[in-house]
């Protein structure tokens, strides 16, 4: 860990800029350190336009060392692959299992499986092919890219809205409608900061649509389907334990039951662009056991 106070009084300063100087690495490292969180000013994490102020706090979670050789190392695992080409590969990312490292050496993750199996090219050594991920409890169908030109290209169509995502969540509660969507300004919760919090005067608009599955009356369980358009951090999670039907298993936002011992939120499918021939392409991937334990056939049916 490295600290910083800013004592440049009068003179205005990117935080990106000023830690190149201060670290003596590449300003693009620490945009990649910026991104994936690992620098906060005053306690806060922030973006790399951020121009500092005079008495700044800058911490970076970083030694100087591991700075200069920051990386995710390659790691033997098990992986399930829906598909593969030499753009782009797609998983089904069972519960349980970290996208990619949130930390310097951290392993067991999805990123360290995929890069022993093959190369991840786009968005640099921090986070290598990385355009979108699935938090550590969620199950389900997740990319990657293994070019830059699939990097950038995927990573636009996520900022076009050109990307569709779904995923099945179980729902405590009766939940009926057949089509609602809900838009909802998000931001970082200040008594919490690895939480997400409904914001008003600040934060960033989400939207999702919901639609009713399947209820099961003796479990007092609804199944929904959740289409994120826009991809918040928590965004489903938070939004439909908003709207009074938290999602069963997840502890930060939900209600915990004896039925599930994780988020019962699962990615089922994800439908893009391809970036070499553009073609429409989905993949989907199956509700894991956990998930399927609960679900009865009658419902399954209408899936």
């Amino acid at each position: 860990m490295k600290e910083f106070v800013y004592k440049e009084v009068g003179k205005r300063e990117r935080v990106d800029v000023y830690l190149k100087h201060c670290l003596g690495v590449s300003r693009a490292k620490i945009q990649e350190l910026i991104k994936d969180g690992r620098v906060q000013v005053n306690g806060v994490e922030l973006k790399a336009s951020y121009y500092l102020r005079d008495n700044d706090i800058i911490l970076v979670e970083e030694t100087i060392d591991s700075l200069k050789t920051l990386k995710v190392e390659p790691q033997k695992g098990l992986l399930s692959i829906l598909y593969e080409d030499s753009h782009i590969i797609v998983l089904n990312k069972p519960s349980g299992l970290v996208t990619h490292p949130v930390r310097t050496g951290s392993e067991e993750t999805l990123l360290n499986y995929i890069l022993f199996h093959t190369l991840l090219v786009g968005g640099g050594s921090l986070r290598p092919g990385v355009v979108h991920r699935l938090d550590k409890e969620t199950s389900g169908v997740i990319l990657f890219t293994k070019t830059e030109f699939a990097y950038e290209n995927i990573v636009a169509q996520f900022k076009n809205r050109q990307v569709e995502k779904e995923y099945i969540a179980l729902v405590k509660g009766s939940f009926s409608s057949p089509l609602k969507e809900v838009e909802m300004v998000i931001s970082k919760d200040k008594r919490e900061p690895l939480k997400m919090g409904e914001g008003f005067l600040r934060g960033k608009k989400s939207i999702t649509r919901l639609r009713a599955v399947g209820y099961m009356r003796d479990k007092n369980i609804s199944l929904v389907k959740a289409e994120p358009i826009t991809g918040r951090t928590h965004q489903i999670r938070l939004v439909l334990s908003s709207l009074g039907f938290p999602i069963i298993g997840d502890k930060k936002y939900g209600v915990l039951s004896p039925l599930i011992s994780r988020v019962g939120l699962h990615s089922s499918k994800i439908s893009l662009i391809h970036p070499e021939n553009g073609s429409r392409i989905s993949f989907t991937a199956p509700l894991p056991t956990d998930m399927l334990n609960i679900v009865n056939s009658e419902i399954l049916k209408e899936l």
